[in-house]
């Protein structure tokens, strides 16, 4: 599948953000998300397979509510071995990594987090609507997660994000939610937000990286 990858300024860099667009988009909308949350980490952006109605997509929807779980399981095992991939190819570590995702990209996130063993040390998700009971055996212990929502967001409502905390927390998950007032676009609150909540991890991963 189509992705962009951009490897840090900084020498050795060892910190990865993996970005996950929203519905309609492609794989150069969060650049500015993630230079605000880590301007020194290697990206790797993805663009969606799925085409709805002229529109790019991680996986297709049976309607606005529904999703097509079996179009949802065939992406996610794409995109896991396309991590897994690539993540040998470009010499990262999915440990010293943390996934951005918003809307759809945010979902698709969710999927992989709940059902598939990465080892991604976290993700940020913004306005996440994630409406799949589907769960796999794998834990999230060690993994940190914020979700973003905004209360007018009537597309992806802020109590639907506490849904998907309590889905993550049961696997283990240390989760954050934090609410702005905006609707489903991405708010200039939002990014500060990830950035102020990536600190610490950003902190652990280089500290940790000193002990070998």
């Amino acid at each position: 599948m189509k992705h962009l990858y951009i490897k840090s300024r900084k020498e050795k860099a060892k910190e990865t953000l993996i970005l996950f667009h929203g519905t309609g988009g492609r794989e150069t909308d969060l650049l500015e998300v993630a230079t605000t949350v880590n301007s020194e980490a290697n990206i790797l952006s993805f663009r969606g397979d799925v085409d709805e109605n002229g529109q790019t997509r991680f996986f297709k929807r049976l309607s606005l509510k529904q999703y097509d779980e079996q179009s949802l399981k065939e992406e996610g095992d794409k995109i896991y071995g396309e991590l897994k991939k690539l993540s040998g190819d470009y010499n990262f570590d999915l440990g010293k990594a943390v996934i951005i995702g918003y809307s759809n990209g945010a979902n698709i996130a969710a999927y992989l987090m709940l059902n598939y063993d990465l080892g991604v040390r976290g993700a940020m998700l913004m306005h996440s609507a994630y409406r799949s009971e589907t769960t796999g055996k794998d834990m999230l212990f060690d993994t940190d997660v914020l979700l973003t929502a905004g209360a007018q967001d009537m597309v992806a409502t802020a109590g639907e994000s506490y849904t998907l905390k309590r889905k993550l927390e049961n696997k283990g998950a240390n989760v954050t939610v934090k609410l702005t007032d905006g609707a489903h676009e991405i708010s200039p609150m939002e990014l500060m937000e990830g950035h102020v909540w990536y600190m610490p991890i950003k902190k652990s991963i280089r500290d940790e990286d000193k002990l070998l």
